[in-house]
């Protein structure tokens, strides 16, 4: 694996010398949900939590340390756990367990693995193995991550909520650039979508570990406990929200966990403050959903989709006139031509073949969805924004 430190005193330090035992560290093996985004047939995403697993392996050539993946992995998500082993080194270059690898691995091994989002927990899998401190088997993280240890931005929040719930993890971090798009999603699936999980939102390392760690401050640890007493509350009855007593409760969660992004929102759903408008890359990412089974119905050629339980000109519609209200204004143009579309198909579902006057009207559609996202794309304002994000 490549070397960060050439042949200076650091690195020096970290070959074992001749006759030189190797130091075992004090865990041998580690383990952390992480979260990944898959594509779905239809074109549509999904979130899935998968279990990572870190070992510690006796040897790995002449380096004291070393750390890497067991399976072939993408570009990015090397880059990323380059810059844990950075990190690693520096924080423990005192105490680094000379002679050995960790090695990362997923539970799915037959599909490869891109993205800078592991980065976090294969930090925490590392940490743990190095300090003896395990981790909480309940919790799951994403996130990119610097060798400085700053937590950083990444895609995909809502599919990996969503993927994390179903992996029956209770807590979940994710990076505090990010928590625009965890607004995102109470302003499109309502308060439980960010409930019935406790999404803490970190900007360093040591935000995360503190709620990863198996072995919690007290504080931490009570107001982890608060919320699940939140969470049967508004399960109850979403009102709940606004009692004096949940509101209280709620903050002396965020004293507790200032990050504690669920019980902002919680509290501000109770308060009649919470976010209404989406930001403009969550409006973005809203039209795309709403319209991606539409998207695929047009890759596949099969827009005379049948009526029924499954119907997807008739959920874009639905999908897509649901958001209209919140999204960003400049954004309403690319809706509008998505929601026109699926009229058009809708309207025709039952005819085999179209007129030579319904082909031109299709022709006139779809230039003006090419239209809609050239002018998105065009507008530096918009593009600036965006990368700001």
């Amino acid at each position: 694996m490549k070397k960060f430190f050439g042949l200076g005193i650091l690195a020096a330090c970290q070959l074992l010398l001749p006759g030189e035992e190797a130091v075992k560290p004090p865990l041998l093996q580690s383990q952390v949900k992480g979260l990944l985004v898959i594509t779905l047939p239809d074109g549509s995403h999904a979130g899935a939590a998968t279990q990572m697993n870190a070992t510690a392996i006796k040897g790995g050539g002449d380096a004291g340390f070393d750390l890497r993946f067991n399976q072939k992995v993408g570009p990015l998500m090397s880059g990323a756990s380059a810059e844990v082993e950075k990190f690693m080194k520096v924080r423990h270059a005192d105490s680094l367990p000379k002679g050995y690898t960790i090695e990362f691995g997923f539970a799915d091994k037959h599909s490869l693995k891109d993205g800078p989002s592991a980065a976090v927990a294969c930090a925490l899998m590392a940490n743990a193995i190095i300090t003896g401190k395990p981790l909480d088997p309940k919790f799951a993280a994403t996130g990119d991550m610097t060798a400085t240890g700053e937590i950083r931005p990444i895609g995909g929040v809502a599919a990996k909520i969503r993927g994390a719930s179903r992996k029956n993890c209770t807590i979940f971090s994710v990076p505090k650039a990010n928590s625009q798009a965890v607004d995102d999603i109470y302003i499109t699936s309502g308060l439980n979508s960010v409930c019935e999980i406790q999404i803490v939102a970190v900007k360093t390392f040591d935000e995360s570990l503190a709620i990863a760690a198996l072995k919690k401050t007290p504080e931490i640890t009570a107001a982890l406990a608060d919320f699940e007493l939140v969470q049967k509350a508004i399960g109850k009855n979403e009102g709940n929200s606004r009692h004096p007593k949940v509101q209280q409760k709620l903050r002396s969660i965020l004293k507790a966990i200032p990050g504690h992004h669920s019980a902002r929102l919680v509290a501000l759903h109770g308060q009649g403050r919470a976010p209404k408008n989406l930001s403009l890359i969550g409006s973005l990412n809203a039209i795309e959903q709403g319209a991606e089974k539409l998207a695929a119905l047009l890759r596949n050629g099969k827009t005379r989709s049948t009526q029924g339980f499954e119907d997807p000109l008739r959920d874009t519609v639905f999908n897509l006139s649901k958001i209209r209200s919140s999204i960003d204004p400049r954004t309403t143009g690319l809706l509008d031509a998505y929601n026109k579309i699926a009229y058009f198909f809708k309207e025709r579902r039952e005819k085999k073949h179209l007129s030579d006057s319904e082909v031109q009207k299709l022709t006139q559609l779809l230039t003006a969805l090419d239209t809609a996202r050239t002018k998105l794309r065009n507008n530096r304002e918009i593009q600036e924004e965006l990368i700001a994000e």
